[in-house]
């Protein structure tokens, strides 16, 4: 650090600078995005504006990164502001700084996507987790590329003009929002692995028979489509790194001139993704019932699209759970059914939840299991069929015993750990339909 620099007086220009950055999340974004070049993420950044024993702790070259930025955005000036802190020889060194991040898992390549299909020349599709977006993003595989984007903006440095990414703050805030609710609704992108940034001049390989894409060593994709998507996933999962749902992804690799042209053709065309590409996330009209449920009604918020339920967050019942359920007892025939079955497990679920809302966070109680479900489903369809309305639900729950002592349930399972067997399911659902014949 130069002469008269020092620690303590990056600190307090820093310091003077924060009020004007939290009045604008904008702003805050954008910085982000330069920032995780080095590993340093807008969880890190909000830490260190937020708390002033972090900004105190943080190390040299961190300070130094933010407040590089901060100058770039909030200077009147275009003077090197950096050249000011650091000699030559100390600039060059913070150019290749890396914060260690706290992440176990970072995505090293190759790295393999199952369950691809090919759609087109040298064009590839797959359903991506929205975890796995996210830390694409956090790895800096996936990056920004102005020179293939429709609407990038214009920014004046010192050094002349550059682009930046042109975003909506209320975007993406909103997509925030819905990717750590679990809310988000399942669109698609597309990444273009930049021809000649793998390190032997081939970027993927798309294995035919095993139907896998491989991305190799060196690899970059460009977000061609679904800037605002991919940011926002990221800064959710820089909060939380279990998120919800699937994005569906299209894979190419093509030149920029190429990568131009498709952006042209975009622009032109409907942009209502392809029905062929939706069905890759949705496979079963029950899943539609779900995604009803899950929007609105009494299980909103109460689904959860991963494999374990977290009941102290309000959750009850897996997405698969309910999605099986649904389809082993209403035996959907066409997508006009969906909307009154969701409607017949709306009305079911609202008597459940006001009859033995007692129960939900009962832990001797399995009323509320996301297994049990496989029976609730069950009742909801045989009450419906026999014209029973849901305001006698409690005069048949009323005759199980839900209690976690009852050995009844831990000999067909409802206890168990891993996959339930047919037979177990099929004998839970017996208990609940044999409600009605008795």
């Amino acid at each position: 650090m130069k002469v008269g620099k020092t620690k303590e007086l990056l600190i307090e220009d820093i310091k003077a600078k924060i009020p004007l950055l939290v009045q604008n999340d904008l702003f805050l974004d954008e910085i982000s995005i330069q920032l995780i070049k080095h590993n340093i993420n807008i969880g890190n950044i909000l830490e260190l504006i937020n708390d002033e024993n972090i900004l105190r702790d943080a190390n040299l070259q961190e300070l130094l990164l933010l407040g590089e930025q901060l100058h770039l955005k909030f200077a009147d000036t275009d003077d090197d502001w950096i050249a000011e802190w650091l000699n030559p020889s100390e600039i060059k060194e913070l150019r290749f700084y890396m914060k260690e991040s706290p992440y176990e898992e970072m995505i090293t390549l190759p790295y393999t996507f199952e369950t691809v299909i090919k759609t087109g020349h040298n064009e590839y599709t797959a359903v991506i987790p929205n975890s796995i977006i996210g830390k694409l993003w956090m790895s800096g595989i996936t990056m920004y590329n102005p020179n293939i984007q429709r609407q990038a903006k214009k920014k004046r440095v010192k050094s002349g003009i550059i682009e930046v990414m042109n975003l909506n703050p209320k975007s993406l805030r909103e997509i925030e929002k819905q990717s750590l609710e679990g809310d988000l609704i399942t669109s698609t992108l597309r990444y273009n692995a930049k021809v000649g940034s793998g390190n032997d001049g081939v970027e993927f390989i798309f294995d035919e028979r095993e139907k896998s894409l491989t991305l190799l060593e060196g690899t970059l994709l460009d977000v061609l489509d679904g800037a605002h998507r991919t940011f926002s996933i990221y800064n959710a999962y820089m909060k939380k790194v279990d998120l919800e749902g699937n994005m569906i992804v299209i894979f190419s690799n093509m030149t920029e001139a190429q990568c131009k042209r498709v952006q042209v053709d975009m622009a032109k065309a409907n942009p209502i993704p392809k029905p062929r590409l939706q069905e890759l996330a949705k496979e079963k009209l029950s899943d539609d019932v779900v995604i009803e449920l899950k929007a609105e009604g009494e299980l909103r918020g109460k689904i959860t699209s991963s494999s374990n339920v977290k009941y102290s967050y309000g959750e009850v019942v897996t997405f698969s759970e309910l999605s099986n359920a649904i389809d082993k007892s209403f035996h959907l025939e066409n997508r006009l059914e969906v909307i009154k079955v969701a409607k017949v497990i709306n009305d079911y679920m609202m008597y459940l939840f006001a009859y033995y809302k007692a129960n939900v966070l009962d832990k001797n109680s399995l009323m509320f299991k996301s297994r049990m479900f496989i029976g609730h489903i069950e009742l909801a369809a045989k009450m419906f069929e026999h014209n029973i309305p849901c305001e006698s639900l409690n005069v048949y729950l009323d005759k199980i015993d839900f209690t976690i002592d009852n050995p009844f349930w831990e000999e067909i399972g409802i206890l168990k750990y891993g996959s339930l067997s047919a037979r177990s399911r099929t004998k839970i659902q017996k208990v609940f339909e044999q409600l009605i014949q008795e």
